[in-house]
């Protein structure tokens, strides 16, 4: 696949944490960030994948009940006692 170059700027913090990171794992800065994007971008899929069914599901008016909410809360209320 056919690459293209683009620049950012970045803070030289990161920039040194990025380089600690692909020394680490014997890998180039390039690589490390490649991989830092494909996973950002697969998680934000996942997300709005997530977001548009919730709003379907509103939508269609697909909601839980009460007494179903009542229940989740109570069983949340009972694990923080713990």
């Amino acid at each position: 696949m056919a690459s293209q170059n683009f620049s950012i700027r970045t803070e030289p913090a990161i920039l040194a944490e990025l380089d600690k990171l692909a020394e680490a794992q014997n890998r180039s800065r390039n690589f490390v960030v490649n991989e830092a994007i494909e996973r950002y971008l697969t998680e934000e899929r996942q997300w709005a994948t997530q977001v548009q069914a919730g709003l379907a599901a509103a939508a269609a008016g697909d909601f839980v009940t009460d007494a179903e909410m009542d229940a989740l809360f109570e069983k949340f209320e009972a694990a923080a006692d713990r």
